[in-house]
């Protein structure tokens, strides 16, 4: 069965950045309550978003709240007591 067939309306566009279908994924882990997995993903944005370009290379995101949003909600969801 063919990706966006299994998946349907839950592919993100193609045209997206990876580091926002990492934020996607993201959000559907905190929603699922999978702590692991959404601490993985952030690790996953944290490389895509560090990583070199290329020469010529810029980045065009202006808006870094989606990001800080998503530190944010881990550090709420892990709890007190839970280190970043």
């Amino acid at each position: 069965m063919a990706a966006a067939a299994k998946f349907g309306d839950a592919m993100p566009p193609s045209g997206r950045r990876l580091s926002d279908k990492i934020l996607a994924a993201f959000d559907q882990a905190c929603e699922r309550r999978e702590l692991e997995v959404a601490e993985l993903l952030v690790k996953a944005l944290e490389l895509a978003l560090t990583r070199v370009g290329g020469r010529g290379y810029v980045d065009k995101r202006r808006e870094l709240g989606p990001v800080l949003e998503a530190y944010a909600r881990l550090k709420r969801l892990r709890g007190p007591g839970r280190n970043a």
